[in-house]
């Protein structure tokens, strides 16, 4: 469904990503963890096209996603939510929420995924008239996650959905995720949480210093002494 090839980023003469490749099978969750700086946000701007890199290939359903603008990824059914949740703290959760079916024509489907947003998260539903901007982090990390699912999409890039969140807060982030199976998306999730992407993870792409260093199962992944040792030690 994605498939990144020999990806390489640069930002002047800094190296970002050096031959970075992740295949996303439909159906699946597959995770990208590691450290501050180790290339993977910038892995997210190249597969959205924010940023073109100086070689390899990123192709979404068979297609280049090089070079197109973003509008005609959302229209194939790529969804970011974004690392800081991006919200309008100003309008209300309905609006933030219909901001993200904008590109949608049909209203009947709309209200649709509304509904099925506010099923995933009720306490939304409560708040629907309540400003973004004064929910919890925890609320506003729903609120995020259902202006990406507005958009009625295939395929799911959540960016650091943990970040800044409380351990009670993060488990719950962990469960919504586990609720995309029943809704038939394939989500690409990027951690530094080794822990939340390996209670949610078919796959785990470990990266660092701008590489992949590791590429297995969770389960396998916890059995690696170096793995443990570099990326899951306290």
């Amino acid at each position: 469904m994605l498939e990144v090839k020999d990806l390489v980023i640069r930002y002047g003469p800094f190296l970002a990503c050096d031959r970075i490749s992740i295949e996303v099978k439909a159906g699946e969750i597959v995770g990208v963890i590691g450290p501050n700086g180790a290339g993977k946000s910038s892995v997210v701007r190249a597969i959205t096209g924010l940023v073109k890199p100086a070689s390899g290939s990123v192709s979404f359903l068979g297609q280049s996603t090089l070079d197109r603008p973003v509008h005609e990824l959302i229209r194939q059914g790529l969804s970011l939510v974004p690392e800081g949740r991006g919200l309008f703290p100003q309008m209300s959760v309905e609006e933030n929420l219909l901001m993200g079916g904008y590109s949608l024509i049909s209203k009947t489907r709309r209200k649709q995924l509304m509904d099925n947003c506010y099923e995933l998260f009720p306490i939304l539903k409560e708040r629907r008239n309540q400003y973004a901007g004064t929910l919890s982090g925890g609320q506003q990390q729903m609120v995020a996650v259902s202006v990406g699912l507005m958009g009625d999409p295939k395929f799911c890039i959540f960016d650091e959905p943990s970040l800044g969140l409380a351990p009670i807060v993060i488990q719950q982030i962990g469960e919504t995720l586990q609720k995309m199976r029943a809704l038939n998306l394939t989500v690409l999730l990027i951690e530094q949480n080794a822990m939340l992407a390996s209670h949610v993870a078919d796959r785990i792409y470990i990266m660092s210093a701008g590489r992949v260093q590791f590429h297995d199962t969770p389960a396998s992944l916890m059995q690696n002494p170096e793995v443990i040792e570099k990326f899951l030690s306290a």
